[in-house]
């Protein structure tokens, strides 16, 4: 930790030792005094990743002007079938159909309820679920590690540190991208062109600002 922030023997928690990624012992709340640490690890960093993918699959769409572009309007968009794609690409249904089982039988075989059948990955080849016994469930590299980045100890753990701290922000981001769809017309990208174009007549102080008609 550096130095003057925490307490190492009085302000740190006892569970976070500093065996987890990202562990700077800040755990305000005390959420991981129901020994379930590991869990909420798992959670979080499965959220990060989502976030990672969420933030630039709300942006470059919006950017490239693509119909649906907007995050708040995609929805509509897809309903309407206003989206130029042929009709079962763009049909929420036959998403939802194929989403439900498809994400049912990934954590399946993530949790290890259900064997995972064999697979094939780019400069890897074939692969047999024995393959990850014994790995990391949330970091289990091997056969998924296509370009070998994790290919010691020590690099693994540097990159774990990596992901997490970029998925940190990016579900900061996500919150500023659930904010800014709660209190502005537009989505995140017009929205910072905005900013840029105008720092001081467009921003979080203007936007929020409340007209009031003076009383006499």
């Amino acid at each position: 930790l550096p130095s003057g922030l925490l307490d190492i023997n009085s302000d740190v928690p006892s569970y976070l030792d500093g065996t987890l990624a990202g562990d700077y012992g800040f755990d305000p709340l005390g959420l991981g005094v129901d020994g379930k640490i590991e869990k909420y690890r798992i959670a979080e960093v499965i959220h990060a990743r989502w976030a990672m993918l969420a933030v630039p699959g709300i942006v470059i769409p919006e950017a490239l002007g693509l119909p649906g572009g907007v995050w708040t309007e995609t929805g509509k968009v897809f309903l309407e079938g206003e989206t130029g794609r042929p009709e079962y690409l763009a049909n929420p249904y036959i998403y939802g159909a194929l989403m439900v089982p498809i994400f049912a039988a990934v954590e399946g075989y993530r949790t290890g309820k259900v064997d995972a059948p064999d697979g094939f990955v780019p400069f890897k080849g074939k692969f047999s679920s024995s393959d990850f016994s014994g790995l990391d469930a949330i970091n289990p590299g091997g056969p998924l590690d296509f370009f070998n980045v994790a290919a010691t100890p020590e690099d693994l753990a540097i990159l774990k540190v990596k992901e997490i701290k970029n998925g940190r922000l990016a579900m900061i981001a996500m919150l500023g991208v659930f904010v800014q769809g709660a209190v502005t017309p537009d989505g995140p990208a017009t929205n910072l062109g905005k900013h840029l174009a105008n720092p001081f007549g467009n921003n979080f102080v203007t936007v929020t600002a409340v007209e009031r008609t003076p009383v006499l």
